[in-house]
Formats: C-alpha cells, structure tokens, sequence
C-alpha cells in the first residue's frame, strides 16, 4: 500500500492537486494552480497557486458532496493573519459538473473525474481513519514530526437544501489571539452558543473558544465574552468599543 498520494486534474485554464504527504497524518492537501499567459503553469514549489491543508471531517464533507448526499459544502480556514474560503459543491440540480474554490481559484470537474475523486478520497479516507488515529508509540512519533501545528474543526451548520444537505465548517489553527465582545446569548446548544452583538450581528461561538464565565440561561442581558478572535474574522465582523 503507497504512502504517498498525488493526482493532478487540468484543464485548458486551471488545474486542481490533491495530495497525501503520508498515511500517518490526518490531513491531505488540496492546491488549485492557473495558466500563466505564457502558458506555463503556476508552480506550488514557488509559492504560486493556492493550496489548503483539509482535515479527516472535511475529506468527509467533500465526499458527502461528491456522493450526491449534500448540495456542497463551504470551509473557512484561518492560520494567523490569513483567511481562505473554500468551496466544493454542483453547479446545478443536474450534479453534473462539480465547482471548486479556494479562495480566489476556482476549477471544475466533471464525469469520469468526479468519480475517480472520489475512489480516491475514499480510499485516502480509510488509511487515514486506519493509520493517522491509532498505531505504535513509533508510528506515533513519527507522526507528530510530520504535523507542524494542531488544528480544530468546527461545524457550524447543516441546512437543507433542494432535498440535500449544505454543510458549513471553520478550521483554525491551535495559536489563537482572544478579544473580548459585549454580547447576548440566544440560544444555548450543547457545543455552541449563537449570541448577537450589540450592533446587532448574530452568528454562532463554538463553547470551546469561549474564555471566560457566562450565565447561558440569561437571554435578556449583554455579556462579556472573551473569545477566539479567529471566529470574529470569520464572520468578518467589525467590533466597535462601546463606552
């Protein structure tokens, strides 16, 4: 069985990288390159193109899409200063032609590709669960040279739409700046919180970003919460002191 995995998809315009580095870690990398107008490609070793690292549960959510079970699926991914948005779904209800984005690039795919995806991403899937989430102290050690940095994923959402499912999911890094918000707690769920701003925002806090005390059955007053200030850049939201 190959440790390494890597299958490029072109077309005149675009192309799209899909890449394993080693069965030993949860993750795989996902890199979208353009033609340059000299008709060379973009080149990832020099920094060119975009490429995103995606977790075990979003390997899971592309291929919830790519099996026609969800609509599509939108992941957020903050490291530091940097925010990317990345987006796998149909282009229409005929789920035919399959959209990538990632940040500003995009590619399409299409029958036979879309379905080599995902015999790939399934069989990358199963060594992952097999190898990245158990092993030896020796499997273990080497693992953790291979990961650079831990990351959390946090599922926002799931809605339905035209029959299927539209997931939404936020990956940040483990390093995480905190700010402090006035806000007022709507609805209390068991992993997260959805509270509005005083300025009239709403979105939902993960409760394991939250940093301090707060009274969840109080649903009239404003609280100060401190929190991840990853979800603050998420959800592109501009906070104002208030004195």
């Amino acid at each position: 069985m190959a440790d390494i995995h890597t299958k490029s998809f072109f077309g005149q315009k675009s192309g799209i990288i899909v890449k394993s580095p080693a069965k030993l870690v949860p993750y795989i990398f996902l890199t979208c390159i353009n033609r340059k107008e000299d008709g060379t490609w973009e080149k990832p070793s020099k920094n060119e193109g975009k490429t995103v690292r995606l977790s075990i549960e979003e390997i899971i959510c592309i291929l919830e899409v790519l099996n026609r079970r969800s609509q599509n699926w939108r992941g957020y991914h903050v490291f530091k200063e940097e925010k990317t948005e990345i987006f796998v779904g149909w282009e229409s209800e005929a789920r035919e032609v399959l959209k990538f984005k990632i940040g500003n690039y995009k590619k399409k795919l299409k029958f036979p590709n879309t379905r080599f995806l995902v015999k790939l991403l399934e069989h990358i899937l199963d060594e992952k669960i097999e190898f990245a989430t158990s092993g030896t102290f020796e499997t273990k050690e080497r693992r953790e040279k291979i990961v650079e940095s831990e990351y959390s994923v946090f599922s926002e959402h799931i809605k339905a739409k035209d029959g299927l499912h539209v997931i939404e999911t936020t990956e940040y890094d483990a390093s995480k700046d905190r700010m402090e918000i006035n806000a007022r707690i709507k609805v209390d769920s068991e992993k997260a919180l959805l509270i509005a701003l005083d300025t009239g925002n709403e979105f939902w806090v993960p409760k394991s970003t939250i940093h301090n005390n707060y009274d969840a059955n109080d649903k009239e007053i404003f609280q100060k919460l401190l929190v991840d200030k990853w979800i603050i850049d998420k959800n592109m939201i501009q906070i104002f002191d208030k004195e």
